[in-house]
Formats: structure tokens, sequence, C-alpha cells
């Protein structure tokens, strides 16, 4: 496809449509104009009203990133201690334990002892 016939028919397209347009518009140019003039001051209002709520929002989720952060330091701070306690808690109750076991094992042993002696 030639570019220059393409370009040459487009802009025709366009003018066409912009002549058909302004012939057709139901109210004179000077209405239109104010009526475009009026509409873009609203849409820039609008625009305006769109970037200060995003800058807001974006404010907002920095602020709740960097409080979240800080929360999650200070729970994992706080589990970390509660770890180290309950080790400490669990620690002599794990010793005894591993006693009691032991004093198990060596009962078994003796009974076992006892229960061979006695079947000879």
């Amino acid at each position: 496809m030639k570019v220059k016939p393409f370009l040459y028919g487009f802009m025709t397209g366009g003018l066409a449509a912009g002549i058909s347009i302004l012939m057709t518009a139901p109210n004179p140019g000077k209405v239109t104009r104010l009526k475009i003039k009026k509409n873009s001051q609203n849409i820039l209002e609008q625009l305006q009203v769109l970037k200060e709520n995003l800058l807001e929002l974006k404010r907002s989720a920095v602020l709740a990133t960097k409080e979240g952060r800080t929360q999650i330091s200070t729970f994992l701070s706080e589990v970390k201690i509660a770890l180290t306690h309950w080790e400490e808690q669990v620690r002599p109750d794990a010793k005894q334990i591993h006693n009691e076991i032991m004093e198990m094992k060596e009962t078994i042993q003796e009974l076992e002892e006892n229960i061979s002696d006695h079947s000879k």
C-alpha cells in the first residue's frame, strides 16, 4: 500500500467529516465554541481533582506501607521473644522428661534381667 494516497484520503475524509459536523451542528458557532470551552474547563477541573485524589492515594499507600513494615517488625520481634521464653520454660521439663525416660529404660532393663534370671 502506498503511503501518499492513503494520507491524502485520510486528510480528505477528515476534512469532509469536519465540514459535515459544522454544517449539521444544532447550534451556531459562537454557542458551540462556548459549550466546548465550558466543557473543556469542566474536564480540566475534573482532571485536577482526579490528580489530587491520586496523589492523596499515593501518600496513603506510602504511609500504610511504612506503618505495615513497622508493625511486622514489631510482631516478629515479639514472636522471637515469646519463642525464647517458651524455650526457656520448656527446657527444664525436657530435661526432666529425658531423665524419667532414662529411668524407665533402666527399670525395664532390670525387669528383663530379673525375668531372664528367673526363667533359668
